[in-house]
């Protein structure tokens, strides 16, 4: 389980948001390596709470077009991190290789398994992204304007959020949040102070969901960068590959409601 970025648009390796899209562990099955391994990977911490988003949006209505401005927190810079007088009273509008990532993963996470041995077949959909940093210690924001596939109300767009589970959800896996998006109406939500630590850290809250004069709706995203997008992510999925017998000799977790 890597949370590297490394091998994450590999051909063979699943990147994985497991409530997203949890079949493509079957890549697994495609790896040349020596029975019993294999790389799973999570994506980037920005990543995995816009995909969240974006995954039932998708399944739903179709996405073409996405434009994202990121707000990321101290904490994903690492250590040593941020020096204090560039990021005092500042925002820094550039992230090395953030776009990058951003732009790119979340086809491959929306995509569909290709043949055997084929890999996966990416989601047709275009995606802009501007990623800052700013003085906050933990919790990434992402300012989100998407083109759908087809003309919806924006209740609809709040109920399929609302109403998302997963195969995490279903399987009762440990580390799995109950509700893997939490839609806020608050005029003032989401904030990383006030809602980063939802399930633990596990969920995603979304919040401000409106038209968008540009495309067809706009929202705001926060997710805890160090737990669900980083070690507790990383844990999820490996949870998810035990419970569905991808690693020889290891017991599928027992489910709970003790979380």
């Amino acid at each position: 389980m890597s949370n590297a970025r490394s091998h994450r648009m590999d051909r063979d390796v699943p990147l994985l948001v497991p409530e997203v899209n949890p079949g493509h562990l079957r890549l697994l099955e495609d790896q040349d390596v020596p029975d019993g391994a294999g790389i799973i990977t999570n994506p980037n911490c920005s990543t995995i709470g816009v995909a969240m988003v974006l995954g039932p949006l998708h399944r739903a209505f179709g996405v073409e077009r996405v434009h994202v401005v990121t707000l990321q927190a101290l904490s994903g810079a690492g250590m040593p991190g941020v020096p204090a007088m560039a990021i005092q009273d500042n925002v820094l509008p550039f992230i090395e290789g953030e776009e990058e990532k951003l732009e790119s993963e979340p086809r491959k996470i929306l995509g569909r398994l290709g043949r055997a041995g084929g890999g996966i077949d990416e989601a047709q959909l275009s995606i802009s992204a501007q990623c800052t940093r700013v003085p906050v210690s933990d919790g990434h924001m992402a300012m989100v304007s998407i083109q759908l596939g087809e003309r919806v109300e924006v209740e609809a767009v709040r109920a399929v959020l609302s109403d998302f589970r997963g195969l995490p959800q279903e399987l009762g896996l440990p580390s799995a949040p109950r509700r893997p998006i939490h839609v806020l109406d608050e005029p003032t939500a989401p904030q990383p102070r006030l809602h980063r630590d939802r399930e633990q850290g596990m969920a995603v809250s979304v919040g401000r969901v409106r038209p968008c004069p540009l495309t067809d709706v706009r929202m705001a995203i926060l997710s805890h960068n160090t737990v669900r997008g980083a070690a507790g992510g990383a844990l999820l999925c490996a949870e998810l590959a035990i419970a569905e017998e991808r690693i020889p000799g290891i017991t599928p977790p027992v489910p709970t409601d003790d979380r």
